[in-house]
Order: structure tokens, then C-alpha cells, then sequence
């Protein structure tokens, strides 16, 4: 790919974050109010420093508004998963970060590091599956609008959201640190 092509690859898609900015600052606050993390950071520090990750990253492709709204949310958690670490290695131990199953509340928090292993491990085995569980967690989309989002059928996006979340609570179970004594 010529200079030229990368330098409109990379308009087009900056073009595209800007048309997108107010829903990814829409996305990060609800991302800190459900979680509890705006003491850390604010809506708009972590909605700028998404949109700053992604504007660096050299070659980005992005298929359409989806997809940069569900580039963005990976990226935010990339961010907070590095200030959750920042703060892990700070002298005095800062709170750590949770989140809360959509739609389940305060009853099934869980620590966004763990979270962010977990996809991790999904994505390899399943990119599909990780997709609806970004969609649907990262994003706080309904079914419906996970389904207009990326294009997959409702019952498709249930059938996934379904069997992720049953495999990343596997997951989570088997890989859980053992409370100290």
C-alpha cells in the first residue's frame, strides 16, 4: 500500500472517530457509572485517550461506525486495565477495578483485569463469541442493538451473548486467584 492509500486510510478514519466522539464519550460514561471507576478517571479523560490510542495506531481499517464504536470500546479498557495496573503498582494499593454483569447489577461484580484476561482467552478461541460480549458488556447494547450493530441476527447475538458469558464465567471460575488465608 502506497504513502497516499495509508494517508487516507488514515482520514477516513479519523474522520470517522470524530463522527463518532460524542457516542464514545456517551459509551465511556456509562462504562464508569455501572463500574464505579469515575474516582480514577473521568468520562472525558477516557473517552480523549481512546480516541488518542486510536488515532496512533498506524494502520487501522475500520468497517463503519460499529466497528470504530466497538474499536473504541476495547481500547477504553485497555485504558483502564492500564490504570488499574498503574495504580496495583503504585506504593500505597489503589482500589481495585470492578464491573458488574449487564443487566445483573452489584451482585456479580467482577475486577476488570480478571475481565480483560478472560476476553483475552475468548477472543483466541472464539472471535465471534468475544465480539457479542464486547458488544454487549464494553458497550452496554441490547441484543437488538447488538444485532443492528454488527449485522448478526437477534437470536444469533442471544445464542452468542449466551454461551460467551457461560464460557468467560467458566473461565473465571477455573482461573480464580485463591483468597489468602
Amino acid at each position: 500500500m502506497g504513502d497516499s492509500a495509508k494517508n487516507h486510510d488514515a482520514g477516513a478514519s479519523a474522520e470517522l472517530l470524530a463522527a463518532c466522539y460524542d457516542d464514545v464519550r456517551r459509551i465511556a460514561r456509562a462504562i464508569l457509572a455501572r463500574d464505579g471507576m469515575s474516582r480514577a478517571i473521568q468520562a472525558t479523560e477516557l473517552a480523549n485517550e481512546a480516541a488518542i490510542r486510536l488515532m496512533g495506531v498506524d494502520r487501522m481499517e475500520i468497517a463503519g461506525k460499529a466497528h470504530m464504536l466497538a474499536m473504541a470500546a476495547r481500547t477504553m479498557r485497555r485504558v483502564l486495565i492500564d490504570e488499574a495496573r498503574k495504580g496495583s503498582a503504585a506504593k500505597r494499593r489503589a482500589p481495585t477495578f470492578v464491573t458488574a454483569w449487564p443487566d445483573e447489577g452489584a451482585d456479580s461484580l467482577i475486577e476488570v483485569s480478571d475481565l480483560d484476561r478472560a476476553l483475552e482467552a475468548l477472543e483466541e478461541f472464539s472471535p465471534d463469541h468475544a465480539q457479542v460480549v464486547e458488544l454487549r458488556f464494553m458497550l452496554g447494547l441490547t441484543v437488538e442493538e447488538a444485532s443492528l450493530a454488527s449485522g448478526v441476527p437477534e437470536r444469533t447475538i442471544k445464542r452468542r451473548w449466551a454461551a460467551g458469558r457461560a464460557w468467560l464465567l467458566d473461565y473465571l471460575s477455573d482461573n480464580a486467584d485463591p483468597l489468602p488465608a
